[in-house]
């Protein structure tokens, strides 16, 4: 029983830490393909495909923005226990940058989201002209 107890911190600290990595490995991963399959593709393509993928994608994005944090803040949590709250001067200066990194992704994620939108409307007044005709 007690070996039980003593695998589950352990078991729970690397699900937080795989998470953590799956959820910043799908950020690029998606911000990679978007970015790849725009560049491929002509101006008409390239608006209509990013009307209609873009939405979905922030999505992702968001779900790995929401989750970074959270993980990151488990991560934190066991490794400055296992260290009694006393973290090297570079740990403290990685994760810094880190959270200056976040901030940059929730602030390209902030203009994706819009970008997505104005394109979106583009692409529903295009419709309805369509529909016009």
């Amino acid at each position: 029983m007690s070996r039980l107890r003593v695998g589950r911190p352990t078991m729970l600290r690397s699900a937080f830490l795989w998470i953590h990595v799956l959820c910043g490995s799908l950020w690029v991963a998606v911000s990679l393909s978007f970015v790849l399959a725009a560049g491929a593709s002509t101006g008409e393509e390239r608006a209509g495909f990013a009307a209609r993928v873009a939405p979905r994608l922030n999505r992702l994005n968001l779900a790995a923005i929401a989750l970074l944090p959270l993980t990151g803040i488990a991560n934190f949590f066991y490794v400055a226990r296992a260290r009694h709250f006393s973290l090297p001067t570079a740990f403290v200066e990685v994760l810094s940058a880190k959270l200056l990194l976040l901030c940059g992704m929730a602030a390209a994620l902030t203009i994706a989201w819009g970008a997505a939108e104005s394109l979106g409307s583009g692409a529903q007044r295009g419709e309805r002209r369509l529909l016009c005709l």
